[in-house]
């Protein structure tokens, strides 16, 4: 499983960002460091929404094959 890009790589609480990668369509889990958030698989991409909070974060995916390396997002 692994995480290509994050788009917008800014983005505010509430606002969907794109996660694309391979493997993500066995995604269980999204996080925005500890924070669990809500999200839909299409393919090989993720819409997942970004949480409450501010400044950088690692976003990472939990699937049945581990966990991704972490992506860089900032929350403004």
């Amino acid at each position: 499983m692994r995480i290509d890009s994050v788009l917008p790589n800014r983005a505010s609480p509430g606002q969907s960002v794109i996660i694309q990668g391979d493997g993500l369509e066995a995604a269980e889990k999204v996080f925005f460091g500890d924070q669990e958030v809500s999200f839909e698989v299409d393919g090989e991409t993720l819409v997942a929404e970004v949480p409450d909070g501010s400044g950088p974060v690692e976003v990472t995916v939990e699937g049945a094959s581990g966990t991704s390396e972490p992506s860089s997002v900032t929350i403004e």
